[in-house]
């Protein structure tokens, strides 16, 4: 997986790093052909720029989501399924630049059609996974999948009908159409997302986002069931786990059922891990 940064080990321009980044995609690709031939691969990669007063590499730059979305459009063009790092952002926490970053490359994501989005619920150039940013994350990708449907009519031409219950009714909450197609039509969002308006919104939605997706991670854990897994799947699973260890001879005791009160890690308000 080729990590191209822009303006360090890749030209600073979009074309030319476009070109650095597909030469390293299907150099990658080739080998792993050689290898198994066959076998099923993504045209994908981890991009970013390279920030020239911070010496960092944002992956969440705008310039970068640009690479992406070019990049996929050269895999479309090949026939491959495509990989991207977007909906994350670069930030400690999940805040307004956390929000802006993940929203505006879930939408990117969405409108290019990447196959596998690999950044929902990440932090800090990849380095932190936050589970209240997941829960925030499902929402603004809800929304972006729900953005790019196909646009059809739907009883909506001739739209005489419409105009008449309009007129006489003075809304349309009660017509036909709307009775029928609300419910697929407008995305209803999670508590996550305030949409209440100010007279109710401290009586529905708690002090804020954050608040409101950390309780959000409380319930989801609280009220998750295991799927069952064949025991002999089980069973190698944890033989390949043990196999590695060097300091220990065996596994750590499963985690108590959910009992409400379940344990989430992520990132608190001043950078620092805090628990839940």
């Amino acid at each position: 997986m080729p990590v191209t940064l822009m303006g360090l080990i890749a030209p600073v321009t979009l074309v030319g790093a476009l070109v650095f980044h597909c030469v390293d995609v299907l150099t990658g690709l080739t080998m792993a052909q050689i290898i198994r031939p066959g076998h099923p691969v993504l045209f994908g990669g981890a991009p970013a720029t390279f920030h020239m007063k911070a010496a960092s590499s944002p992956m969440a730059a705008i310039e970068a989501q640009h690479l992406d979305v070019a990049y996929v459009a050269i895999a479309k063009y090949l026939g491959l399924p495509s990989q991207a790092y977007m909906a994350l952002s670069d930030g400690k926490e999940l805040d307004a630049q956390a929000g802006g970053e993940s929203f505006s490359s879930a939408l990117l994501a969405a409108l290019a059609g990447v196959n596998s989005v690999a950044g929902p619920g990440m932090l800090d150039f990849v380095l932190t996974f936050s589970l209240p940013k997941l829960v925030f994350d499902n929402e603004i990708c809800g929304q972006a999948l729900h953005f790019c449907r196909e646009i059809r009519p739907l009883d909506d031409l001739p739209a005489g009908h419409l105009v008449d219950h309009l007129m006489n009714e003075g809304h349309l909450i009660t017509a036909a159409q709307t009775l029928e197609y609300w419910p697929s039509e407008l995305y209803l969002t999670d508590p996550v997302i305030d949409r209440t308006t100010r007279d109710t919104g401290e009586k529905s939605t708690g002090p804020d986002l954050v608040a409101r997706a950390c309780e959000q991670v409380e319930t989801r854990l609280a009220n998750y069931r295991p799927i069952d897994t064949d025991p002999a799947i089980d069973a190698a699973m944890r033989e390949l786990i043990k196999s590695g260890m060097e300091s220990q001879d065996k596994l750590p005791d499963l985690p108590p059922p959910p009992d409400g009160t379940a344990v989430a890690t992520t990132r608190g308000r001043r950078g620092g891990r805090r628990r839940r």
